[in-house]
């Protein structure tokens, strides 16, 4: 099994060294991993900045981990790469970052909107105040087409993640109101040779991975060209949390393959059919889609 997006103790908001979570996923039987630390760095005010020189050290400093857990869990393959937060003024600093830095794999997501962070923090409820539904969930999904248009990262994270506060004061959302908004940003994504993601931290809330199943059809059949998996964890204790969901997921909406990146490239493949006897053997009777 793979996990292609987690988060040590060298992005703000993680727990624990790289080490931990490779022995968490030795525990989980999780073969594939790749760490993808937030590139943007939180400070004591809770506001996130960016800082080349920074980063750049950081990152050195993260493929070295990489390169030690290697040597130290030869039965993993473990990968080297970054999540990236769409702001239009920080993608020239991205660029340079990633045109320097040897990443395996690049993800892009968005969680800051006019301003406002729509995926935690004690502000995550400010952004939907005083917006309709249409209002808050069309906003979004329109930076999330800037972003694509942008397109520096190899997959969209959590295309959905709108719906992860969304939900709490619109209830639960259909999509389908959104194809309007949705089918365009996917429909550049495969033109541009972007990948999406599914991202089980969904679980928690809203309740399902991101995105939502009918996003993962349009996506199969805009020609959007692979689909990775991650759990999106902080800690070592939440490393596999959610990948059964996620697999079946995968599964329900019709694709054949996960995919692995290596030097920003697919490098290989783990076919659906055997993610999903992989799912089959850990299903417990809460797991569901």
């Amino acid at each position: 099994m793979i996990n292609f997006h987690f988060h040590d103790d060298r992005s703000s908001d993680g727990m624990a060294p790289l080490a931990e979570h490779c022995e968490a996923a030795v525990a989980a039987d999780v073969r594939e991993i790749c760490v993808t630390n937030h590139a943007e760095v939180m400070e004591p005010d809770g506001a996130w900045k960016v800082d080349f020189a920074e980063m750049r050290d950081r990152f050195l400093a993260v493929g070295e981990s990489v390169r030690q857990a290697r040597r130290h869990f030869p039965e993993l393959r473990v990968r080297f790469g970054i999540e990236l937060e769409y702001r239009p003024e920080w993608t020239d600093t991205f660029d340079r970052l990633t045109d320097e830095i040897p990443f395996d794999f690049v993800l892009g997501s968005v969680h800051i909107v006019d301003g406002f962070n729509i995926s935690g923090g004690p502000g995550k409820d400010l952004f939907f105040d005083g917006r309709t539904q249409d209002e808050a969930y069309g906003r979004y999904f329109s930076e999330l087409g800037a972003m694509v248009e942008w397109g520096g990262f190899d997959v969209v994270s959590h295309f959905d993640l709108i719906a992860r506060f969304g939900h709490l004061h619109y209830g639960a959302y259909d999509p389908a109101r959104y194809r309007d908004k949705i089918q365009p940003v996917i429909e550049k994504m495969a033109a541009r040779g972007l990948g999406i993601e599914i991202n089980t931290s969904g679980v928690f809330g809203p309740g399902v991975p991101y995105p939502a199943r009918d996003i993962l059809v349009w996506a199969r059949e805009a020609g959007v060209p692979v689909l990775t998996l991650g759990t999106d964890s902080h800690s070592p204790e939440g490393f596999a949390r959610g990948l059964v969901q996620g697999v079946l997921l995968a599964r329900d909406a019709g694709w054949r393959e996960l995919t692995l990146y290596e030097e920003r490239a697919p490098s290989d493949t783990v076919a659906v059919e055997l993610a999903g006897e992989w799912a089959t053997q850990k299903l417990d009777p809460e797991d569901s889609v």
